[in-house]
């Protein structure tokens, strides 16, 4: 959505707050349809504040609300990452004013030339403010921003749905997330849908995916939130889930990309093994399925909560899948 002459991306609605704009990936009354852990998700996973600078520098205040993992922000020109003075930025629970402005000249003609030369979905003059996945708030612009042009962004997007993992948990900064990751592999624009603890394979989630109409192709996780029996969520259920979810997103014609449970050092295995099985039932004659623990099954890449995996992981995740999504694609060419 447009707002302040900015891009919110991966943003349909902002809710007014006394400190702020609170951006929600979901508009309110897609929300109520869906669940109560969907309802509640506050995290800025996958938002980016995206604009260009007609006079070359701006002040965006932020802030953040308080969490146990640090609030810091990446800034992006184009494809690029930022430079040493310019590459991340903290927010804190204050108002925090983040100061932006271009590259010199002759670096920036530097940036335009490799994006040219490498055929880079964003061009360099697209300020990219990547949001931690943490709840963040908009508060204000100090200066001139313009909206980008159509031209000066990525000619298609990818759209992800899954659980922390796909949110970025223990990834350490959104950019090192697979969902993004997969985006710079393939060159294309993201759509970040990960729900920490509440990707619940929703029938209505299924159908509110494939009536957008922004992405070209997809990828689903599914799974592991519902290994932990204390959610409630029996086997039957589980199957019927899968099913349902499965079966409304193969009405779409667009590639949708599926897999299962993750390698993890703990949980139920026996339970996470019949879950995988039950993925493996209905999503592969339906979707693109790749077996989770084809994409990612190395103890060494797993957090000391020894689910999550850590940054080697998701970028594991990132290249193997995109590798599938990669010679599916170019087969059929999409």
């Amino acid at each position: 959505m447009e707002f302040d002459n900015i891009i919110f991306h991966n943003v349909e609605e902002l809710e007014k707050t006394e400190k702020g704009y609170l951006p929600r990936r979901i508009r309110k009354d897609i929300r109520e349809q869906i669940s109560t852990g969907v309802q509640e998700n506050i995290y800025a996973t996958g938002v980016e504040l995206r604009f260009t600078m007609p006079k070359g520098s701006v002040d965006i205040v932020l802030r953040a609300d308080m969490v146990p993992e640090s609030a810091t922000l990446h800034i992006f020109f184009g494809s690029f990452q930022g430079g040493w003075d310019q590459s991340s930025k903290n927010i804190y629970e204050t108002e925090t004013r983040i100061h932006i402005e271009y590259p010199e000249e002759r670096k920036m003609e530097t940036l335009r030339r490799i994006t040219a030369e490498q055929n880079l979905p964003f061009q360099p003059e697209v300020v990219r403010m990547v949001l931690p996945y943490v709840p963040c708030y908009y508060v204000r612009t100090e200066g001139v921003t313009e909206v980008p042009k159509p031209e000066q962004l990525p000619k298609e997007t990818y759209l992800a749905y899954g659980s922390s993992i796909t949110h970025g948990s223990l990834g350490l900064i959104q950019p090192d997330s697979y969902v993004f990751r997969i985006s710079q592999l393939l060159k294309t624009d993201y759509i970040n849908l990960g729900f920490a603890g509440r990707a619940l394979m929703e029938e209505e989630m299924a159908k509110y995916i494939i009536s957008r109409k922004d992405w070209s192709f997809a990828s689903v996780e599914m799974g592991v939130n519902a290994v932990e029996r204390r959610k409630g969520i029996t086997m039957e259920e589980f199957e019927k889930r899968i099913d349902r979810f499965t079966a409304v997103l193969a009405e779409d014609p667009r590639p949708i990309f599926a897999t299962s449970i993750f390698g993890f050092n703990d949980i139920d295995q026996e339970r996470a093994e019949n879950m995988r099985r039950i993925v493996r039932k209905y999503a592969a004659n339906r979707l693109i399925y790749t077996d989770g623990l084809q994409i990612l099954n190395n103890p060494c890449f797993i957090s000391s909560d020894l689910v999550h995996p850590s940054v080697q992981g998701q970028q594991q995740i990132a290249e193997r899948w995109s590798n599938v999504m990669k010679e599916y694609r170019e087969h059929e060419g999409f």
